[in-house]
């Protein structure tokens, strides 16, 4: 499915979310902490948009490891990325299994991935164990919307509109389908800040966007 859709990943998420996607991953690095100078672990990257902002974050004395497991995904990162970046390695690899050692980077980030990770624990525990001792993990994930007005216009669209267009440009909404699905099913805020934290991690922060439509989570290796 993610091989599928990854030559149109990016005009999807920046059509469906209005454009908000950037933001929100601006927004994201913002609240992380990271800094200039910071080695930085990308997990489930995409194409590495969260990548090229991290790598702008943290300059040319900092690094940035791109990783996810849609070789189809890398590709395309890797084709995005310009002599600009020279700080930014794109890799194929596993979260729950990522080759670096212990105490490997300051910061690991996930961004729009937590979710589609089959075993969250396990992820959970590799980003702790490449973490430096105090070093940052940042999730930004999609969420739900709490307001109820609101929810019911984001479930027509999601569920209906986002899946019909799907159909219209790629003929499958099968990714479409399973997006919202995803977001429905996994953690809510709270119960996923409880598993961060019963995971090594403190200093556990949860900032709601958009009406909740996405939430950012930050916090430190213990």
């Amino acid at each position: 499915m993610f091989t599928i859709v990854a030559p149109y990943i990016d005009f999807f998420t920046r059509s469906f979310s209005l454009g908000l996607d950037h933001y929100w991953r601006k927004r994201a690095v913002s609240l992380s902490g990271i800094k200039e100078g910071d080695r930085v672990l990308d997990l489930c990257s995409g194409t590495g948009e969260l990548a090229f902002i991290l790598a702008d974050q943290v300059g040319k004395t900092g690094l940035v490891t791109g990783i996810d497991f849609c070789d189809n995904m890398i590709t395309f990162a890797k084709k995005k990325k310009s002599d600009e970046y020279l700080n930014i390695t794109f890799l194929s690899g596993d979260a729950k299994n990522v080759p670096f050692p212990d105490n490997s980077f300051d910061a690991v980030t996930v961004a729009f991935g937590m979710r589609n990770i089959p075993n969250t624990l396990s992820a959970l525990q590799e980003i702790q164990r490449v973490l430096r001792p105090g070093g940052k993990f940042m999730c930004l994930e999609l969420t739900q919307p709490e307001n109820p007005w609101f929810l019911k216009i984001y479930r027509w669209y999601v569920f209906k509109i986002m899946p019909f267009i799907s159909r219209l440009i790629m003929k499958t909404a099968a990714p479409f389908q399973y997006l919202p699905r995803s977001i429905q099913e996994f953690y809510q805020p709270e119960t996923f800040k409880d598993i961060i934290s019963s995971n090594g991690f403190s200093n556990i922060t949860v900032r709601s966007i958009t009406l909740g439509v996405a939430t950012v989570y930050k916090a430190e290796k213990t």
